[in-house]
C-alpha cells in the first residue's frame, strides 16, 4: 500500500512550528507532527537522509547542509521569517558521548551541540527539545553536559533538571532503546 501524504497544514495555521536540526530521517519530526505541530524545516548534513525527510514531511523545507558552516540568519532566510519556528528540536551526533564506542572527549562531532545551541540562541525559540544518548550523562562526558545546559541558560533558557532519560519502550516503541531529553 502507498503510503499516504500529508496535508500542508502551514497555511493559515495555528499549530506551532517546529525545526528539526541533525534530523536524518525525521523520528523526531514525526513525532511532533503526531502531537499537532507543523515541521516548517529540517536541517540535515547526509543527502540520503535529507532526500528521505523531504519525502516524509513534504510541506516543510528541507535542507540538506552542514549546521556548523551554515549561520542562524541563513537558515532563517531559507525558511522566511513567517516560519521562525516556536520550538527547535534535534539529536546532534552522539557517536562521540555513547557508552559503545571509544567515548572520546575530543571527537569533534562532540562539538556539534554548540552548533545546536548556537541556532537556539539565535532564533530564540520558545522551547527546545535536546535528544541524546544517556552516554552523555555519565563519566567524563557530564562536563560536556554541564557545559551545554550553562549555555542553554546563558541564552536565557531554564533547563528541567537532571536530564530526562526516558526508554522508548515507555511510548509503544517495539525496542529497547534510551535516550537522553534536555528540555
Amino acid at each position: 500500500m502507498p503510503m499516504k501524504k500529508r496535508k500542508n497544514s502551514l497555511a493559515g495555521s495555528e499549530r506551532p512550528k517546529v525545526l528539526d536540526l541533525f534530523a536524518g530521517a525525521g523520528g523526531l519530526s514525526l513525532g511532533f507532527e503526531q502531537a499537532g505541530f507543523d515541521i516548517v524545516a529540517a536541517v540535515e548534513y547526509d543527502a540520503v537522509h535529507c532526500a528521505v525527510h523531504e519525502f516524509n514531511f513534504p510541506y516543510g523545507k528541507a535542507i540538506c547542509g552542514d549546521l556548523s558552516v551554515l549561520s542562524s540568519e541563513a537558515l532563517l532566510g531559507m525558511i522566511g521569517d513567517e516560519n521562525k519556528p516556536d520550538v527547535i528540536c534535534g539529536g546532534p551526533p552522539c557517536q562521540g558521548f555513547s557508552l559503545i564506542g571509544k567515548r572520546a572527549l575530543d571527537d569533534p562531532r562532540n562539538r556539534l551541540p554548540r552548533e545546536f545551541i548556537r541556532v537556539v540562541r539565535d532564533l530564540q525559540p520558545k522551547y527546545f527539545l535536546f535528544e541524546n544518548v544517556p552516554g552523555l550523562a555519565t563519566g567524563k562526558h557530564c562536563q560536556i553536559l554541564d557545559e551545554i545546559v550553562a549555555d542553554f541558560a546563558k541564552s536565557g533558557y531554564s533547563v528541567a533538571e537532571p536530564v530526562a532519560i526516558l526508554s522508548a519502550t515507555s511510548f509503544g516503541i517495539p525496542q529497547t532503546r534510551k535516550k537522553g531529553f534536555l528540555f
